[in-house]
């Protein structure tokens, strides 16, 4: 499961104890999913397969929109474009 925790520093730390002393194993992500624009064929296909809507289309354009800004790294879209638009970048 992927789940994106924020809050202040004390509560956040709070928090990951709090998981950890549950039993839940954590463990960082340290990738980000990027998109080639150039190979982006805004077909729609990652719309339908991306949980927290990072990826959606404008329908005044009718281009697949990504905002990084809301992607959890899932990388449920990486499979899914037919044209490889979608990649992971470890950083």
């Amino acid at each position: 499961m992927i789940l994106e925790v924020e809050g202040d520093d004390v509560d956040f730390r709070r928090g990951m104890q709090y998981l950890k002393e549950s039993g839940v194993s954590l463990e960082p992500i340290e990738q980000d999913i990027k998109r080639d624009d150039d190979k982006c064929t805004h077909c729609g296909a990652c719309t339908a397969i991306c949980p927290v809507g990072a990826l959606h289309i404008n329908h005044e354009t009718m281009e697949v929109i990504f905002d990084s800004d809301m992607c959890t790294g899932c990388e449920f879209c990486v499979p899914i474009c037919p044209p490889q638009a979608m990649e992971i970048h470890i950083g």
